[in-house]
């Protein structure tokens, strides 16, 4: 017995993306934190890296709370790091700053549709 569906759909297409799902999905869940977010606000407005301890001034959280979410964010590439004797300088990556700004363009048009 064959099975009726209400509209025809173009499997193929879906499954070529499947393959990227797991780095997709990485990728939202390292995003759906307010701290992880102003992390890397604070990081993509900087042109040199900044260190944790700097970060953390600005950051409702402690240090530790802050270095555990960078710790997240380099983990799905947003951020890099660069040990400087017992410092850690943090920086965006272009992926973080291309997230950041098609985050803003969809929400942008969101509000304006």
């Amino acid at each position: 017995m064959t099975h009726q569906h209400c509209c025809p759909m173009q499997f193929e297409t879906l499954f070529l993306a499947t393959e990227r799902l797991p780095q997709i999905a990485a990728l939202a869940r390292a995003l759906a934190d307010e701290t992880r977010l102003r992390l890397l606000l604070l990081l993509v407005r900087q042109e040199q890296p900044v260190c944790v301890c700097h970060l953390a001034e600005h950051m409702p959280v402690g240090q530790p709370t802050v270095s555990h979410h960078l710790s997240i964010l380099r983990q799905v590439d947003l951020v890099t790091v660069e040990r400087r004797g017992p410092w850690a300088y943090y920086q965006a990556t272009p992926l973080a700053r291309a997230v950041l700004d098609a985050l803003k363009q969809v929400l942008t048009e969101r509000v304006t549709t």
